[in-house]
């Protein structure tokens, strides 16, 4: 079995990124084969050095760092990236794919989840 998480909205505001860390944890802590795929604004999920203390918020990148302990593996989408002006430098450690390949992947999947 595998799945993939398309993680689509900003980390803050609502609780859709959260709620995805929480999934994905989950589903590759019963062994199945787990990617999250940061597209959108789901890209800002990823960034290192945020800061929402403001807000009253822990930062959720902190969280995404931990996945791989799981043995899930983390992808962003590389023209989500290209069109917020953000770099794959500006990440926690992620493989960056294009619209071909995130095709690919969820064609290669049994299971899509996406948090929007």
């Amino acid at each position: 079995m595998k799945a993939v998480f398309l993680i689509r909205t900003c980390p803050y505001g609502m609780a859709s990124a959260a709620e995805a860390y929480r999934a994905v944890i989950g589903v590759a802590g019963m062994g199945i084969e787990t990617k999250a795929v940061f597209v959108e604004d789901g890209v800002y999920s990823i960034v290192k050095n945020q800061n929402p203390e403001g807000i009253d918020m822990h930062p959720i990148v902190e969280a995404y760092k931990q996945v791989k302990e799981f043995g899930a593996e983390l992808y962003v989408h590389k023209e989500s990236l290209e069109e917020r002006g953000l770099s794959p430098d500006e990440l926690i450690e992620a493989k960056v794919i294009n619209t071909e390949e995130l095709r690919k992947l969820i064609e290669d999947t049994d299971k899509v989840i996406t948090f929007t």
